[in-house]
C-alpha cells in the first residue's frame, strides 16, 4: 500500500503531516522523502543515516589542462557560457555549475583534451529514526536537473525495503513538475494537502488536475484553517467541485510549530489542535485500511 502526500505549493505543511502520519502508523511503515531538492523528513523524524550511496546522472565533461592548446574552439561552441579561459587565456576550463552536458565542446576539440566521465549528481540515504521508522531520502546537487530520476531511485529503494508488506508513505515534492509525477507514480492513494490561502487553493487545484489525469484516487486535508472564513469556504468549495473527499481540517496554531521545535510530531499536541490532527489522521488511516483490504482481495 503506497500513500503519496502532495501539495501544490511549498510551506503548506506537507512534511509535518507526513511525520505525524508515520508516527501514528508506527515502525511497520516506511517513509520515502521524495523532495530531493529540499528534503526535511530527516529533521522531522530525527534521522541517523545507516546507508548511503552516490547517485550518478549521466556524463559530465572536463578539460585536461596539460593537453589543451588554448585554441578556444570549445569556448566558441558552448552556448551556455560554461567554458572560460584562464587569466593568461592559454588554457580553458569548464564551469560545472553552468555546463548543460550537451557535448558540443567534445566534438569541436582538435586536441582531444576534453573527456567525459560519469558525474555524481547527489546521494541516496537510508536512515533510522527516533520513531523506529525507516526513512529513505536523497539529496540532489544544486543545479542538477535530474531530480525526477533521483525521486524514482528513492521510491525503488523504499519499495525494496517494504517488500510488499509495509505501508509506504511518500512525501512528494511541492508543485506539479516531473519530480512530483515520479513520486505519485505507482501510488494507491494521494493525500492532497490544501493550504487555506489564495495561492494554496489555486496551486492545490492544479495538483488535483494532475492527480486526476494520472487516474489516482485522492483525498484532501485542509491545513492552516481558521485564519479566514472565506478562504476555508473557498477551499471546501474547490474540493467539492473536484469531487475530492475531505478527510479533515487542521487549524492554524503556533503550538504545532512549537512541538516540532521540541523534536516531536503533531500527534503529540494536546487540546483542540491535537484533536483535529488525530481525527484527520484517523480518517486517512481508515481509508488506507479499506484500500489495503480491497487490494489483498484482488
Amino acid at each position: 500500500m503506497i500513500l503519496a502526500v502532495a501539495s501544490g505549493k511549498g510551506g503548506a505543511g506537507k512534511t509535518s503531516i507526513v511525520a505525524a502520519l508515520v508516527a501514528s502508523l508506527g515502525p511497520a511503515c516506511v517513509m520515502a522523502d521524495c523532495d530531493v531538492d529540499a528534503a526535511n523528513g530527516a529533521i522531522a523524524l530525527g534521522a541517523h543515516v545507516s546507508e548511503t550511496e552516490p547517485y550518478y546522472a549521466g556524463p559530465g565533461f572536463e578539460i585536461d589542462s596539460a593537453v589543451c592548446t588554448g585554441c578556444g574552439l570549445c569556448h566558441d561552441a558552448c552556448r551556455f557560457n560554461a567554458i572560460a579561459a584562464d587569466k593568461g587565456k592559454r588554457r580553458f576550463a569548464i564551469i560545472p555549475e553552468l555546463c548543460e552536458r550537451c557535448g558540443a565542446c567534445l566534438d569541436r576539440c582538435p586536441a582531444k583534451a576534453i573527456r567525459s566521465f560519469e558525474k555524481q549528481a547527489g546521494r541516496l540515504f537510508v536512515s533510522d529514526t527516533r520513531l523506529g521508522i525507516t526513512l529513505v531520502h536523497a539529496e540532489l546537487v544544486p543545479g542538477e536537473d535530474t531530480s525526477g530520476k533521483l525521486v524514482s531511485k528513492v521510491r525503488e529503494r523504499a519499495d525494496a525495503i517494504a517488500g510488499g508488506r509495509s505501508i509506504i508513505v511518500v512525501d512528494s515534492p511541492p508543485g506539479i513538475g516531473c519530480p512530483v509525477i515520479a513520486s505519485l507514480s505507482g501510488s494507491d492513494l494521494v493525500l492532497v494537502v490544501v493550504e487555506a490561502s489564495s495561492s494554496g487553493i489555486r496551486d492545490a487545484e492544479r495538483l488535483i488536475k494532475l492527480v486526476s489525469s494520472m487516474g489516482k484516487k485522492s483525498v484532501a486535508l485542509i491545513n492552516k484553517s481558521g485564519l479566514s472564513a472565506s478562504m476555508d469556504t473557498r477551499a471546501k468549495s474547490m474540493l467539492s467541485s473536484a469531487g475530492i473527499p475531505l478527510a479533515g481540517e487542521i487549524p492554524f496554531n503556533p503550538i504545532l510549530r512549537s512541538i516540532e521545535e521540541q523534536g516531536r510530531t503533531w500527534i503529540d499536541v494536546e487540546g483542540t489542535a491535537g484533536n483535529s490532527v488525530r481525527r484527520a489522521l484517523e480518517a486517512i488511516q481508515g481509508i488506507i485500511t479499506g484500500l489495503s483490504r480491497k487490494k489483498r482481495r484482488s
